[in-house]
């Protein structure tokens, strides 16, 4: 193979982490948006449809989190939200275990 080709299989690597890391903090930042919905709602039903639906975002992202190499920066800061996602579903009943 040549270097070229070496260079722009590098390069799609470096996309697809870069996706894989951004859909993840996406998949994050939505569960800890469904969790305040949950937690504000007055609603039974709306309270554990959004539970669930961060416990759903919740189990993706440990799933695939593995599969992506963050820097320790965005790897510190993603485990962090992971913990409070954690404590915030078991706090309400869901069972988050890892």
């Amino acid at each position: 193979m040549c270097a070229d080709q070496h260079q722009k299989n590098a390069e799609l690597i470096d996309q697809t982490n870069t996706i894989g890391i951004e859909f993840l903090r996406t998949d994050i930042e939505a569960a800890l948006t469904f969790i305040q919905v949950a937690e504000t709602s007055s609603s039974p039903e709306n309270r554990v449809r959004n539970y669930g639906n961060a416990l759903e975002g919740y189990r993706t992202v440990l799933h695939f989190l593995p599969r992506v190499l963050p820097s320790p920066d965005e790897l510190a800061d993603m485990q962090a939200k992971l913990e409070q996602i954690k404590t915030k579903l078991q706090q309400a009943g869901f069972p988050a275990g890892d």
